[in-house]
């Protein structure tokens, strides 16, 4: 397997793994998932913690993207 095949392999885990976060925890996924960055790092484990990184940054995206999409009302 090469590491482009492999590279993309960890992202559809990191996606799938974003997924699951958000569906089990909710707007604390990003807390979460921080936590696990900060563990990671605390504990010497440079690949898990830039997982995490990884993981988080979709997160985020995805909270961003789906507050976007939710109109406001407008007061007036």
């Amino acid at each position: 397997m090469s590491s482009i095949a492999a590279d993309s392999d960890d992202g559809d885990d990191e996606q799938l793994l974003a997924r699951d976060m958000i569906e089990v925890h909710g707007a604390e996924a990003a807390i979460v998932a921080r936590d696990n960055v900060r563990a990671a790092a605390l504990a010497g484990q440079r690949p898990q913690a830039r997982h995490w990184i990884r993981v988080l940054e979709i997160i985020q995206r995805r909270q961003t993207d789906k507050e976007i999409s939710i109109p406001c009302p407008i007061e007036g």
